[in-house]
């Protein structure tokens, strides 16, 4: 796992390099809404463009991470299923429910069950290599989506060239890698015997779920996430409760809302009175999606360390392993 997140920024140029040799249609299909369909590791790349795309998008962009699809899915929805083994159970029953609706289909696969229904049906599908955990593959994802979204005419308001951003993204990961595992560092020391509290603005919220995913599996820590303003209404009553065993780690861009930079300012001095500890980190970079992978390689950095640190193994995933024995059995 460590060599996996130190070569991030090698992989998202490798991804750029393969999304470009592989080519999509270029006559988008009519379409009013996009649907992405994914779990996990694979899941959050569809949270990610939901993000992104929020405010260039000209048709809404939705993740799905269950079995079931939403109601409104139908033959002028374009489904986009994300697997990286392509065996993903629940990603397959919702894709297969997709089909039934008579939604417009495209994949995003290392192979496996998802890849060999796109040959058999004739779906665009980007290829990515197989063979690793796949929380630590997101960077094929993400740049994958990319350019799937890209091809469909939707794209980053401030990237000229999607796969372009993620090559910028990758040269500024490298230039900021030691100040990263430098914070990751003091972070991971800090968190040792603390729960951690993420926090950041409402459109951040992809990069929130992703620092808690990872914290879950590769540091085998539980912790929370939560938004402003949202917290503001329901959250923050509960830090009446709040002490010295909980960390409050805020992740700010400067996208942030005026408003909300002043609730977070209000509720930090909050945080510190009730005894808890409270961090902060800006994120780096021209674009938005340069700032969020900025982001994603401290949580990335930070899941390992705390892993080290506490002699886990960030790999070991055992307790997924056995629900899918379990599962398995009852098919």
């Amino acid at each position: 796992m460590r060599d996996l997140i130190a070569s991030f920024p090698d992989q998202l140029t490798a991804a750029t390099a393969s999304m470009a040799a592989q080519p999509l249609p270029a006559d988008a299909p009519d379409h009013d809404r996009i649907l992405v369909l994914g779990m996990g590791g694979s899941g959050i790349g569809g949270r990610f463009l939901s993000g992104l795309l929020a405010d260039s998008a000209s048709v809404p962009v939705a993740s799905g991470h269950d079995y079931r699809i939403p109601s409104w899915v139908g033959p002028s929805t374009l489904v986009i299923a994300c697997s990286y083994s392509g065996n993903t159970e629940e990603t397959l029953t919702a894709l297969d429910a997709a089909v039934a609706a008579g939604a417009q289909v495209r994949a995003l696969t290392s192979g496996g069950k998802l890849g060999a229904l796109a040959e058999e049906h004739g779906w665009p599908c980007l290829t990515v290599p197989g063979g690793h955990p796949p929380r630590s593959q997101f960077g094929w994802a993400v740049t994958g989506l990319l350019h799937h979204f890209a091809a469909l005419g939707h794209a980053p308001a401030d990237a000229t060239n999607v796969l372009s951003d993620v090559a910028a993204a990758a040269e500024l990961l490298r230039t900021e890698s030691d100040a990263i595992q430098a914070l990751a560092n003091r972070w991971a020391d800090l968190l040792a015997d603390k729960t951690p509290m993420l926090y950041g603005d409402a459109a951040l919220e992809p990069v929130l779920i992703r620092w808690r995913q990872q914290l879950n599996e590769n540091a085998k820590r539980l912790c929370n996430h939560h938004v402003f303003p949202e917290m503001n209404h329901n959250e923050l009553v509960g830090w009446e409760s709040g002490d010295a065993t909980i960390a409050a780690l805020f992740l700010h861009t400067s996208e942030d809302h005026p408003r909300t930079v002043e609730r977070m300012r209000l509720c930090k001095a909050l945080f510190r009175d009730a005894g808890a500890s409270v961090e902060e980190v800006s994120a780096t970079g021209s674009t938005r999606l340069q700032r969020w992978m900025h982001l994603v390689h401290i949580g990335d950095w930070l899941s390992l360390l705390m892993a080290e640190k506490a002699g886990v193994d960030p790999v070991d995933i055992r307790h997924i392993d056995y629900l899918k024995g379990e599962l398995s059995k009852m098919a």
